[in-house]
């Protein structure tokens, strides 16, 4: 690792570390400007010269999450229940879905234009609890589908 006083070279400039402060950053001074602030990189990860060799130590890969935006119903039906589901079943939830989406989404704009904000985020989003009286049969919902 670095330590102060010895020189390392990042992106074809050379640098001094100047100190290791306490939570381990090493303030590197570009050799050829005096001028400005220190560059600050953390000492594990800081490449520096051994034997008349520059060593660049590895930085752990942070995997990225991208949050996924589909909702595939199907998918969803087949790990949730074993027992079959018809077509009608899927498309009522499907349009079940997107009508909760549609509503969710005009409530949280309401929100965001009634405290101000130009820009709607997850704390302008109520949260739909489903588990209110869900047992019993509807068949009123497949009238519905059959219009």
């Amino acid at each position: 690792m670095i330590q102060a006083g010895e020189m390392t070279i990042i992106d074809t400039t050379t640098y001094r570390c100047i100190k290791i402060d306490e939570q381990g950053y090493a303030h590197l001074k570009n050799i050829l400007h005096e001028q400005g602030r220190p560059k600050l990189v953390l000492q594990k990860y800081c490449p520096y010269l051994k034997d008349n060799a520059i060593v660049i130590p590895e930085k752990p890969q942070i995997p990225k999450h991208k949050p996924k935006t589909k909702v595939n119903i199907t998918k969803l039906f087949k790990e949730n229940t074993d027992l079959q589901v018809s077509n009608q079943a899927r498309y009522f939830v499907g349009e079940w879905v997107e009508t909760a989406l549609c509503n969710l989404i005009a409530n949280a704009e309401e929100n965001a234009i009634s405290r101000g904000d130009s820009r709607i985020t997850a704390a302008h989003f109520f949260w739909l609890e489903t588990n209110t009286a869900p047992n019993g049969y509807w068949p009123s919902n497949i009238e519905y589908m059959k219009d």
